[in-house]
């Protein structure tokens, strides 16, 4: 799954190390950091998804419950919604 939030981009997939484990992905250091600190970042090789964590479903529910909240509702108008 790939979430883009206005900073940076994340790519959230299961990770293949251990159950329940989730790795997530992504291009800015300063965000994952913001968002999952407390965890080990990895530097990773790609040009798209240059940092990785992994952690557990309920700290990632915890980081998506934060994106949620900072989201500015008044910048969404009914026009962007409408199908034309």
């Amino acid at each position: 799954m790939i979430i883009q939030t206005i900073n940076c981009d994340f790519l959230i997939e299961e990770s293949g190390r251990t159950n329940g484990c989730i790795s997530v992905y992504s291009d800015s250091l300063d965000e994952i950091q913001r968002l999952f600190g407390s965890l080990e970042i990895e530097r990773f090789d790609r040009t798209d998804w240059k940092y990785k964590v992994c952690t557990c479903k309920q700290d990632l529910a915890n980081a998506l419950i934060l994106m949620v909240k900072e989201i500015n509702y008044s910048d969404f108008t009914q026009s962007r919604f409408q199908q034309v």
